[in-house]
């Protein structure tokens, strides 16, 4: 609610008074009639800049979603009225009345609380009332949102009675799961690069996981910068050769492979000693986890979920260093408890730990389960809510003043058109 407000008080308005300025129409010129009352060229100005700068409309200014967005609320309130959803209590009054007092103190504080330089009392009290006087001039109030209060209120108990009590059925839930559930399952089930990409890099929801993840922890061992960088160089001196546009020359390759190999083995060797007491400790029945602790140098492996969930991999994975990937599915890593033997990556070298399998297909959690839940409500009380519209809309008299609106929107294009040139 604060935020709505927020959004609504900061609304510049200059935009809209320079078109009214240079417009050939009255700002008091009236653009419909809703049971009498009268919609002016200014309140749909204003209303048509709160919308473009919610987001709600795509270009500035569109008066035709504008309009039909006040009269849609002009009708929704008419409703609101007849039928008793905005007759309170006392005792529910004072509430709204409070809760808006609240949310105007938080507006005003976070005004001084922005522009303060000099925290005295003297510079918070001016703030003070220049943010009431700011805020004021833009048509604010406690009572606006006080009325704003009242008004969710009643639009709650509104849909509250339009789903009747409604409450979707596990069969519903199963249906909307199947349906939905399949599509994921078709664009990512032979595609794990596109799943990760889809779901990782740009974190969409999949409701589908491809076959064949295994989540791993591991023990990351920093290494020497120059060694590494020894090993890092190797390696691409070795897709250099492996990728050559003439061809690639075979004694070439061979020779970038054996660099690699030194080079990886010299990474191994600066940190044997390290490596030797990790696995020694293992054998003795220590848990990698706690090794983890003491070792390892990955600040993921530092988060409790994480820690516990793993990392997933699948062994084609696009996520991951090709070397921590390779271990994952080493020969030694047969079953969940499987240690790797150690690798050497871009980061250093990794130790992984087979921590389990990660269950695969169209998988049913409970986060979905809710999704579902709260969509086949919304969906319920949307149908409603337009069915009862269509009646309430016909209890209302509705007289739009077409030629002014026309004349409204041909100026915008006009101007649309001069900026463009």
């Amino acid at each position: 609610m604060l935020k709505k407000m927020l959004a609504v008080l900061t609304a510049l308005t200059l935009l809209c008074c320079a078109a009214l300025a240079e417009s050939a129409v009255s700002a008091d010129e009236v653009v419909a009639t809703i049971n009498g009352d009268a919609i002016t060229v200014a309140e749909l100005e204003k209303d048509a800049q709160l919308l473009y700068n919610a987001g709600y409309v795509e270009t500035y200014p569109d008066y035709d979603a504008t309009l039909q967005s006040m009269i849609r609320e002009a009708v929704v309130k008419d409703h609101l009225q007849k039928a008793g959803y905005l007759d309170f209590t006392e005792e529910e009054k004072a509430a709204f009345t409070n809760d808006a007092q609240a949310q105007w103190d938080q507006l005003i504080s976070s005004y001084v609380d922005r522009y303060l330089t000099e925290d005295t009392q003297e510079a918070r009290d001016q703030l003070t009332q220049q943010a009431e006087e700011y805020f004021a001039s833009m048509g604010g109030s406690v009572k606006v949102l006080t009325d704003d209060l009242t008004y969710q209120a009643a639009m709650d108990k509104l849909q509250e009675d339009l789903t009747g009590g409604y409450v979707p059925t596990e069969e519903e839930i199963q249906q909307v799961f199947d349906l939905y559930g399949a599509q994921y399952q078709a664009q990512y089930e032979n595609n794990v690069g596109m799943y990760e990409f889809y779901t990782q890099y740009y974190g969409y929801e999949s409701w589908y996981v491809p076959e064949g993840y295994r989540a791993v922890i591991h023990i990351l061992l920093n290494v020497d910068a120059d060694v590494l960088q020894a090993y890092t160089d190797a390696q691409a001196a070795l897709d250099e050769a492996e990728s050559a546009e003439e061809g690639a020359d075979e004694a070439a390759v061979a020779q970038a492979k054996e660099a690699v190999e030194s080079a990886r083995a010299a990474v191994i060797a600066s940190r044997q000693d390290v490596i030797d007491d990790i696995y020694a400790r293992l054998e003795k029945g220590e848990s990698f986890q706690s090794l983890i602790a003491e070792y390892g140098n990955d600040p993921g492996m530092q988060d409790e979920t994480l820690l516990a969930e793993g990392y997933h991999v699948h062994a084609e994975s696009i996520l991951w260093d090709p070397a921590f990937t390779e271990a994952a599915f080493q020969e030694g890593m047969r079953q969940p408890g499987d240690v790797s033997q150690p690798v050497v990556g871009a980061y250093g070298i990794h130790i992984l730990y087979y921590l389990k399998d990660v269950p695969g297909g169209l998988l049913m959690t409970d986060s979905i389960h809710d999704e579902i839940n709260e969509y086949l409500l919304s969906s319920k009380s949307s149908n409603a809510f337009n069915a009862g519209y269509a009646q309430w809309q016909q209890e209302v008299e509705i007289v739009r003043n077409d030629a002014v609106l026309e004349q409204l929107k041909a100026e915008a294009e006009a101007e649309a058109a001069e900026q463009a040139e």
